[in-house]
């Protein structure tokens, strides 16, 4: 038996309320797949307009705005 099919045998009992729910996880981890995606998208970004030649700066070159 696949996962898919399992899964449909088990929805057969679920109440509308718990097939909600259900649905709402599924949202959720798609939503966290998404994220991940952007996530990995910002930081190939961030490399390629920050190298390793990058300076590096202490809090002495942080200059108040007093």
């Amino acid at each position: 038996m696949t996962i898919r099919e399992a899964l449909d045998k088990a929805l057969v009992d679920l109440s509308e309320d718990q097939l909600r729910e259900l649905l709402d996880f599924a949202r959720f981890l798609n939503w966290q797949d998404e994220r991940e995606c952007w996530q990995r998208f910002g930081k190939a970004q961030l490399a390629k307009a920050y190298g390793p030649d990058e300076p590096e700066y202490s809090e002495l070159d942080v200059k108040s705005e007093e």
